[in-house]
């Protein structure tokens, strides 16, 4: 997909409902709607005092020291532009050991500290527009610790390999290396020295506006896409004859800014636990899959075969029970189309709706259940991102697999 050509909202002051509407009615388009039987299970299963832990971890904790809040600003948006990837999941954890958002963050950390040229307000001359404009591909590979080579036989000589550039490394890196030139550029067209100071002029302006919650978060969210194709995470499903929203790394960066900056005043930093949905990648649908938390349409929308097939049969009630799962194991999931991704997708931002809306049923219906008045989306977004990483079992099971940029 080129994200240049990905759609947007026609509705530049109403970004948040446009994606929550879209992945509505996409999801009850293709069949893709909410289990309420598996979403009764899943919520009475869970333990508050795990929940309440779980909850929080959205992986924003980093061993640095910055100079001003413009340059942690600029960090975690950057860690947000990045943060992707996952359809590597399996190479990066055959080359270093680590997931995509580990090797990211990594490589952000190395970016940072390893840089030549201090700068007063990000920190690194090489997070600049400047310095990310100059990154090179074999600095991205001396940090991540990957080879961008794969071996093949010699064409005529037998018995000899070569190393010739290419492989799932390569991709990776290339699509890292697109990002942040690409955003680098764009920064320098707008005379804006960082991704970071445009973010704060973002928020400042928000604060002088006035701006509520629900106005904040458009605004940030439609000037981000708008301005840097890199982050339109969109797509027309051909099949519908539709177009999805999901902003998934938009949306991560806006909850990042509220974790950190939420008493900054001069800044509006909405109150995301307010206004977002879920913010998703391939773990949360893979989790929703896995708990069964889907029905499907007796009738096979077209182009959805492998989507349908995976859904009906790899989750907890069917092929895939807890006690098959095999611990540490990292073996990829079903490689899906565009289509199919956007598709699951979508519908995994509106089963999170769903999933709020029916918690707050069952906190009226018995006082064991009251908890669940307080959840949220962001929240639960959180915890099936962080229970997958936390709980053995459900480490191993496969996720879905889609390489691109955006998740």
């Amino acid at each position: 997909m080129s994200s240049s050509t990905s759609p947007l909202p026609s509705n530049t002051s109403e970004y948040v409902r446009a994606t929550r509407s879209s992945c509505a009615s996409a999801s009850t388009a293709l069949g893709l709607t909410p289990n309420v039987a598996a979403i009764d299970a899943f919520l009475t299963s869970l333990d508050q005092a795990r929940f309440s832990r779980l909850c929080t971890q959205h992986g924003l904790s980093f061993p640095l020291r910055f100079p001003t809040p413009t340059a942690e600003v600029n960090f975690l948006s950057i860690v947000a532009l990045l943060n992707a990837l996952s359809g590597y999941r399996t190479a990066f954890h055959t080359a270093t050991g680590c997931g995509a958002y580990q090797n990211v963050v990594r490589l952000m950390i190395g970016l940072y500290i390893s840089s030549a040229d201090e700068d007063r307000v990000v920190g690194a001359g090489t997070l600049t527009a400047k310095g990310m404009v100059g990154l090179t591909e074999a600095r991205i590979v001396e940090l991540l610790g990957v080879s961008v080579h794969q071996e093949r036989q010699h064409e005529t000589l037998a018995g000899v390999t070569v190393g010739v550039r290419g492989g799932e490394m390569f991709e990776a890196v290339q699509l890292i290396l697109n990002a942040m030139h690409g955003v680098g550029r764009k920064l320098e067209q707008l005379n804006s020295p960082s991704l970071g100071a445009y973010i704060v002029s973002l928020l400042t302006h928000a604060k002088s506006e006035n701006m509520d919650d629900v106005q904040a978060t458009d605004y940030l969210t439609c000037n981000i896409a708008q301005t840097f194709p890199e982050f339109r995470d969109t797509h027309h499903i051909s099949a519908l004859n539709q177009d999805v929203f999901l902003f998934k790394r938009i949306f991560f960066l806006l909850h990042s800014l509220r974790c950190k900056f939420a008493d900054k005043l001069e800044w509006c930093v909405p109150d995301t636990k307010l206004t977002l949905p879920m913010f998703v990648d391939n773990v949360l649908p893979t989790m929703c899959v896995w708990f069964n938390m889907f029905n499907l349409a007796d009738q096979l929308p077209n182009g959805m075969e492998r989507l349908y097939d995976w859904v009906r049969t790899k989750h907890c009630n069917a092929d895939l029970p807890r006690q098959g799962l095999v611990t540490g194991s990292k073996q990829a999931g079903p490689r899906l189309s565009q289509d199919e991704t956007y598709a699951i997708r979508a519908a995994t931002l509106n089963l999170g709706a769903a999933i709020v809306q029916r918690a707050k049923q069952l906190a009226e219906q018995c006082d064991a259940n009251r908890w669940l008045q307080t959840l949220n989306e962001v929240d639960l977004d959180a915890y099936l991102w962080s229970v997958a990483k936390d709980d053995e079992a459900l480490r191993s099971v496969p996720r879905l697999v889609y390489a691109c940029i955006h998740f």
